[in-house]
């Protein structure tokens, strides 16, 4: 549900970034729109006022242009708003200005020249006038438009603010509930160990090993979920980092004492194959004894799980330029490439259609999260129907 929220936040957001890009042009249209009528108005007032300052200019005894231009300015700013400013040029033939007049002192944005006028014959001199296009004009003419954008704008950010926060209370929601799930855990495994001890003491006889090796089988996997819970409540808590302690230990017995586990757990139920090619000379790694083999159980119950019937599992370890690699590979229906970037998310279950396959999607939450406290990394490679290969890449794996 979580994830099916993401997408409708993420459909959300792109529809609302498309209207807001769809105004957004709109205003700049607008805006080109707005500043053209301002142009052909600002030119007609221009028309109607420069004539006689341009029969002046076309005599040869103008003396004072400075004085004229001034005359000039102050009869167009007479007819146009106080936000309007105008440079007056008299320009030479290549349009380059001869004399400029400019009665403010500020710098004015987005100048327009308007028409010019010819003032020389034979100089090809002419005088053109400059104006800006005041902001005030284009607010007064769209500020129901730049009110829609705006508008726009705040729907979108507080609409992501409200999916943002619809996400987090969700997460708070089923952490919640596996937190309950994890509580209800301890007084049924206690009474699991209690019973199976009992049954030992009481049904098995002494010289049934198998029976034994079952029970102490029940007796360990217990215990491993006592321990176990409290660690994934730090992953429901949603820490990135786990705090592990690195020690030496025997990784290719560790495997092989997983490869029993499934076979025990799974006796008359399922075909198991399960082969270890351990291709690295010294078998002793340094990491976290609990948290990788519990990374390396959770891949195993998921291939054995996902691989039908007669799941065949191989696991190889080998060294690749100083880092130490472990593959897993099934022979399961594989994972759909659009699905395998999601896969390590928190609650995320690529198999979430299957009925007799549920979970908390939390396993490989947990093993990203080892794996990465190990300063390492995991990748998946999953073809089309020719199952499922989990690679982790451990750099660090030597004691110094």
């Amino acid at each position: 549900m979580k994830h099916d929220l993401r997408i409708i936040g993420y459909i959300t957001f792109t529809i609302f970034i498309l209207l807001w890009i769809n105004q957004l042009f709109s205003g700049i249209k607008l805006y080109e729109t707005v500043k053209t009528r301002w142009q052909i108005h600002m030119d007609s007032i221009i028309e109607s006022v420069i004539p006689p300052y341009v029969e002046i200019l076309q005599t040869d005894s103008v003396q004072e242009r400075t004085h004229l231009f001034l005359s000039l300015d102050s009869v167009l700013r007479s007819q146009t708003p106080d936000a309007v400013h105008f440079t007056i040029a008299q320009l030479d033939s290549t349009n380059q200005i001869i004399v400029r007049f400019q009665h403010h002192k500020t710098p004015t944005p987005d100048i327009t020249r308007g028409n010019s006028f010819p003032i020389n014959n034979l100089s090809h001199e002419s005088l053109a006038i400059y104006y800006n296009f005041p902001i005030s004009f284009f607010l007064e003419e769209s500020w129901q438009d730049i009110l829609a954008i705006v508008a726009l704008t705040l729907l979108l950010v507080l609409g992501l603010q409200y999916l943002s926060h619809a996400q987090q209370h969700l997460s708070r929601l089923q952490e919640e509930m596996i937190k309950q799930v994890v509580h209800d855990w301890k007084t049924p495994l206690a009474s699991i160990v209690t019973l199976s001890e009992l049954v030992e003491k009481k049904s098995i006889p002494e010289d049934d090993e198998k029976g034994r090796a079952k029970i102490r089988l029940i007796q360990e996997e217990a215990n491993q979920l006592k321990t176990s819970s409290q660690q994934l409540l730090k992953t429901l808590s949603g820490l990135a980092h786990l705090n592990i302690t690195r020690d030496e230990f025997n990784l290719k017995n560790e495997i092989l004492s997983l490869f029993e586990k499934q076979y025990l757990a799974n006796h008359e139920q399922k075909d198991i194959q399960l082969n270890l090619r351990y291709l690295v000379e010294s078998e002793i790694v340094y990491a976290s004894h609990f948290y990788l083999l519990g990374a390396l159980q959770n891949l195993l119950d998921n291939a054995v799980k996902y691989s039908g019937e007669t799941p065949q599992i191989t696991v190889i370890c080998y060294q690749k330029r100083g880092t130490f690699v472990i593959e897993i590979r099934d022979n399961g229906p594989g994972i759909p490439k659009k699905q395998q970037k999601y896969i390590f998310n928190k609650y995320y279950q690529a198999n979430k259609d299957s009925t007799s396959k549920k979970g908390y999607g939390l396993g490989l939450t947990y093993v990203y999260n080892v794996i990465k406290a190990h300063k390492g990394k995991i990748t998946v490679d999953s073809p089309p129907g020719k199952g499922c290969t989990f690679t982790i890449y451990l750099r660090k794996w030597k004691k110094k």
